[in-house]
């Protein structure tokens, strides 16, 4: 996992210290599994087992960020607003 520490400026002008795991990093794509070249019939067993797959994991994220009293520590930072960042592999 990538941990990033960084001092962030708000705009009211405020500075905090953040330390984030991150789960996205800042880009300008649309990004995705391209399925273009997969047959409909294959496509709608991928698709129901990926999408199977996803539900599970977000109920056992959402599990686990209950268990840790993080559930609602979900943030977004402006790439333009960091200062002194800082980036650990943990």
């Amino acid at each position: 996992m990538k941990l990033v520490e960084f001092k962030y400026t708000k705009s009211d002008g405020s500075v905090s210290d953040r330390a984030v795991l991150e789960l996205q990093a800042p880009n300008n794509y649309f990004e995705g599994i391209d399925v273009s070249q997969m047959p409909e019939e294959v496509f709608a067993e991928f698709s129901q087992l990926f999408s199977d797959m996803r539900r599970k994991h977000h109920e056992q994220t959402m599990q686990l960020l209950s268990d840790w009293d993080l559930k609602h520590n979900y943030r977004r930072f402006l790439p333009d607003k960091m200062a002194d960042v800082s980036v650990d592999y943990v």
